[in-house]
Formats: C-alpha cells, sequence, structure tokens
C-alpha cells in the first residue's frame, strides 16, 4: 500500500506531458523529437536529455506554453513544449 502512494506522488510530481517523435516521411527515422517541461530551460534540458537516450542530435525548433487545464492541473502538468529537428551529420549523410 506505501509503495503505490509513493509511486502515485511520484507521478504526480514528475508530471506527465509529450515526450515523442516524428517520423521523417521520405527516410521514416526520426525527423523530430517533442518534449516537454515546467519551464522553457527545463523543456530544452528534457529534448536533449531525450534526444541523447535516441541518439540522435537535434536543433530546437519551437517551445511553446500551453496553460493548464483545471484548478490543480498546474500541479502535475508540465506546460512548455519544446520541439527539436534531428540534425543529421556528415557522417550520417
Amino acid at each position: 500500500m506505501k509503495t503505490r502512494l509513493a509511486i502515485s506522488i511520484l507521478v504526480l510530481l514528475a508530471g506527465c506531458g509529450p515526450h515523442y517523435t516524428i517520423p521523417d516521411t521520405e527516410t521514416d527515422d526520426i525527423g523530430k523529437v517533442i518534449s516537454s517541461g515546467r519551464s522553457p530551460q527545463g523543456c530544452i534540458d528534457n529534448l536533449h536529455e531525450d534526444a541523447q537516450n535516441l541518439k540522435v542530435k537535434v536543433k530546437l525548433v519551437d517551445v511553446k506554453h500551453e496553460p493548464a487545464h483545471g484548478p490543480i492541473a498546474w500541479i502535475y502538468s508540465n506546460s512548455y513544449t519544446c520541439t527539436g529537428k534531428v540534425v543529421k551529420t556528415h557522417a550520417q549523410k
């Protein structure tokens, strides 16, 4: 029971938000990486961390602020969304 409570609290504090990829239509490789964070810098840091986990390099394209919906949604939601375009190095081309 204590474990479930601890996990629930951790999920609420960690926040939920988009962390996904969009494929490149021509090559079917990863084209864009989408991440989120509680602040603009946190969002950018998460984007670079996600890119590193995917073993790609990204160039920041967009940072958007999306307001939380509901009276206590700000507690568990990440309100910034970052988009990074995958940059191919000379070795990948």
